[in-house]
């Protein structure tokens, strides 16, 4: 019997396959998030939900140099607020 966590480090998603089976809908995904909010939920167009990890600090660093790109671009251009 295998006791390891299913979660490491290095995890990319998690995708449950529901479909032919199971049809989730609007409202049952919406509250199945709500019961869930510690995790990143969305539903593709094949029906499958995907659980995504939270990012990581390499993730910040890219919103962080994108965010800077822009500051620099709008305060050159004069039109952006």
């Amino acid at each position: 019997m295998n006791t390891q966590s299913p979660v490491t480090t290095d995890f990319l998603g998690m995708v449950l396959k529901m479909q032919p089976n199971i049809i989730v809908s609007d409202e049952q995904l919406f509250d199945f998030c709500q019961v869930n909010r510690d995790f990143r939920i969305e539903r593709n167009h094949q029906g499958e939900l995907l659980i995504m990890p939270p990012t990581g600090a390499e993730t910040d660093e890219r919103n962080f140099n994108l965010t800077g790109q822009l500051w620099i671009w709008t305060k050159q251009d004069g039109t952006g607020v």
